[in-house]
Parts: structure tokens; sequence; C-alpha cells
């Protein structure tokens, strides 16, 4: 695909000091030494790229690597590649859709919608019944409700969205106001339904309510270096998948584990609602926080998230009180891919 938010166009000169350009196209390192670093506990995640260009891989890694289960986030163009035994082997496929086909299309390609519509379908009918989730990109032009609530309508239960924000130089990010009211007018929906007797499992609105019934302090909500590790091409290991490549914050490797956690830095470090949101995207947080007015616009989303999620507090307590709904319908896998924190 030629995605219009993929950012491999603007990188800038080369950087030894904190790439690594000697990262191979295909795995180097035997399955053997991936085991000895993979638990029978572990869930392991296909990522990328597009990992299913890699199926024979995918194939011979859930063949014989004795783990808890297995997820991967794809774009979903090649699902209908994948034999239905293994289909139904997984735990949890996560499908990149931005909403409906003019919003899907105009950003990752003409077609892209149906195929991903059709595969979806298609996994389906071969008896896969794990947890498929929608991964939303939101950008400028995005509608974040309107786009929600079509895939809501059209198949999809279970939806995360990433914003389209810190990756690029000279950002203008005027569209996150429209984008706060959005979310306002989603969380409105969130609670209607819910009087209705349903949480709908909307992961940043999920978890975070999880979180605040609970009054539970979080950690990075993506698992990012404390409980969720990448494992490079050549065996090396980093904290993210985005940071693939960023050997100035590799973590270790399969031969010796991990030997180094890589921690958020300022203005999470500080932040009053560090407790609640548990800090931003890491990659984000380590390449963008001079960035220090778009950083800041970004993060008062979340200011602007947790507001909307302490209004409707109260009246969720009460719901749960009065066994309209239960505490089992928050529940959720942690660490398995979502954007808690957009």
């Amino acid at each position: 695909l030629s995605c219009t938010y993929c950012d491999t166009e603007d990188f800038g000169e080369a950087d030894e000091a904190l790439y690594d350009y000697q990262v191979p196209n295909k795995i180097s390192y035997s399955l053997k030494e991936l085991q000895t670093f993979i638990t029978p506990e572990d869930y392991v995640t296909f990522y990328g790229g597009e990992p299913l260009l890699a199926l024979e891989n995918i194939k011979e890694i859930m063949d014989h690597l004795v783990c808890k289960g297995f997820m991967i986030q794809t774009n979903g163009v090649l699902l209908h590649k994948i034999p239905a035994k293994y289909v139904q082997a997984f735990h949890t496929i996560l499908v990149s859709i931005d909403g409906d086909e003019k919003s899907t299309d105009v950003h990752r390609g003409k077609g892209v919608h149906a195929k991903v519509m059709k595969n979806v379908s298609l996994i389906r009918s071969q008896g896969f019944s794990g947890e498929l989730i929608a991964r939303m990109t939101i950008t400028k032009s995005s509608k974040l409700y309107s786009q929600v609530r079509w895939l809501l309508d059209n198949g999809f239960s279970n939806i995360h969205w990433q914003l389209d924000a810190l990756f690029y130089a000279q950002e203008d990010l005027f569209w996150l106001d429209a984008y706060n009211k959005d979310v306002s007018h989603l969380v409105s929906y969130w609670l209607e339904e819910m009087e209705k007797g349903r949480v709908v499992r909307l992961y940043p609105f999920l978890v975070l309510m999880d979180s605040l019934l609970k009054e539970e302090k979080a950690r990075l909500r993506c698992g990012a270096g404390h409980s969720n590790f990448t494992i490079t091409t050549h065996g090396k290991i980093s904290s993210c998948p985005i940071m693939w490549g960023m050997k100035k914050y590799y973590c270790g490797d399969l031969e010796q584990g991990v030997s180094q956690n890589i921690s958020l830095g300022e203005p999470c470090a500080s932040c009053a609602i560090l407790d609640f949101c548990g800090g931003r995207c890491l990659y984000s947080n380590l390449v963008s926080k001079d960035e220090k007015e778009n950083y800041s616009k970004v993060c008062r989303t979340v200011f602007h998230l947790r507001e909307a999620l302490l209004e409707i507090l109260p009246r969720v307590k009460t719901l749960l009180q009065e066994e309209v709904i239960t505490m089992e319908q928050f529940s959720h896998m942690k660490y398995n891919g979502v954007e808690v924190i957009p």
C-alpha cells in the first residue's frame, strides 16, 4: 500500500548513532533462539510493515513455538492468504481500517476498503472466533464520531484509534479541536448505550473507565518496555515496534534477554495526570518532546478525554450499582496492541 500518513518519506539524514542500518529484511534468528526468550505464558504478535508478506515465517512459528497464543496486526489486504487452521488459531486479529470506504480509501488506496471488508467476512466464515479489532488512524480530514459509528454498524464491535500526529516536522494541528468535540460526542453515545445495558468496546474509553472504576494507577498503557517487547528481524529487543531500528533504545537481545528498560522522559514523567494516562507514546516521547507546542496540543486531547470520562463516571457507577451493566463488561486483555491513549 501507499498510505498518505506513512512517514517513510520524512526521514532525515542518516544518523548512525541512533539508527541500526543493518536490520535485515527477513528473520535471521532460529526458532530455537526465539523459544529461549518466549515463555509458555507469553502472547506473540506478528507486526510489520505488513507481517503477512512473511506468511511462511508466521506459519512456521505458529507450528512450533510454545506460547500462550498468537495475535497479528495487519492492513487486512492479505488475510485471505492465511489457511483456515491458522486463522482459527489466532487469539486476536487487529485490522487497519479507518471507517467507511471513502474515509479508508482516500488514505490507503482505492479498493483497499472493499478487500478488507471481504477478507474480514472470509475469516469469520473460516471459524475465527477470537477478538477482531478495527485499528483506525485519525487525520485532519477524519470524522471520529461518524466513522466509529460506521464501523459499529458494519460488523466491528472492538475499535481503537491513533492520531496521525507527532510523526512529522512542522505540523499544523488545528484539527484537534474538532477531534475533541467528536470525542465528547462519542462519550455521550457510549453512555447512552450503557443506559441500555451495553458497554461498547471502544478501547480508549473501555480501558480508561475500567481504571477509573478500580482506582488503579497506570503504567505506559501499551506495555512498551515493561510488559511488551519487540523482537527485530536480527534478534535485538526493542521496547516498541515503531522503535525497531533505533539501536540507541535497544534493551537486549534474544540470547541475553532484557538487559535495560527504556523509560518515559519529560514532559510525561512529571505530568499531573500520569497515573491516569500512563504516558504518551514512548516513541513520540523520546523523539518529539522538543516539539513542545505540538506535544502539548496532543497531550491536551488526553486531558479532554479524561474530563469527558470523569463527567460520566458517577452515572456509570450508578448503572453498575443498579446492575444495568457489570464490571465484567469492561474486562479486556492488557497490552494486546490497541491504542488506549490515542
